[in-house]
């Protein structure tokens, strides 16, 4: 699976070469040209879940924000895997509907 790292930062948070030296010591990764900033290969669970916790390390207290897209190898498109995924929903559903 290939899993890209969206950043967003503010005047407020560390600056985008900062956080460059701080991915690239903790987590392994570089920011790579394209839509996406960070992308990463995983097989596992557990590679997935050490390499985003390595990520959320690195950007602690930086005032970064990030968003993470899943997706699979295969070279169709495929709708993109939103993680975490959302939220069960407890609402109750119109009868109109």
């Amino acid at each position: 699976m290939h899993t890209y790292v969206d950043l967003f930062f503010t005047p407020e948070s560390t600056t985008p070469l900062d956080i460059a030296k701080r991915l690239k010591r903790q987590a392994g990764l570089s920011f790579i040209i394209g839509p996406h900033d960070l992308a990463f290969e995983w097989r596992t669970e557990e590679e997935f879940r050490a390499r985003i916790e390595k990520i959320h390390e690195a950007l602690k207290g930086s005032g970064v924000l990030y968003r993470v897209e899943t997706v699979p190898e295969d070279p169709g498109y495929i709708e993109p895997i939103p993680w975490p995924p959302p939220m069960p929903r407890n609402d109750p559903i119109h009868p109109a509907y």
